[in-house]
């Protein structure tokens, strides 16, 4: 028979690598998301929109998407949609785009951005509004 003692260092050890594996698949899917094409052209459409850096300072860092909330971030092969927390020296704030692509083949067109601003959550800046239809097929 096996001690209450034993069971309960078998128990600890089995939370901790439940836990660290639980940390390190939410490490890679958030490295997954920050090297997308798409969060890559949103942020630097983001660091190169002048509004947007006189309210932020530079540099820009994005922050971990919430993936959690799958009503305000949604990706599948051919649109994406993200909430993005950013921050700057000056302020922090959240980045809301949208892109689309044809087909998987096709690069991804960011076509619509906002920045909404922590100290002024009622408002946002409107950086890109593309109409999406104007994507076209690679031919």
């Amino acid at each position: 028979m096996v001690s209450n003692e034993t069971l309960a260092k078998i128990a600890a050890y089995g939370g901790v690598v439940v836990a660290s594996t639980g940390v390190l698949l939410h490490l890679k899917l958030q490295s997954r998301v920050k090297d997308s094409e798409f969060h890559k052209e949103a942020m630097k459409i983001l660091r190169n929109h002048r509004p947007s850096v006189s309210l932020l300072g530079e540099p820009i860092k994005s922050g971990n998407v919430d993936l959690g909330n799958t009503t305000a971030n949604v990706c599948d092969a051919t649109h994406a949609q993200l909430e993005v927390p950013v921050k700057g020296p000056k302020n922090k704030g959240t980045l809301f785009f949208c892109a689309k692509r044809v087909d998987p083949e096709q690069k991804w067109n960011v076509y619509r951005m906002e920045l909404g601003l922590k100290n002024d959550p009622n408002r946002r800046l409107l950086i890109k509004n593309d109409p999406p239809e104007t994507i076209k097929k690679n031919t």
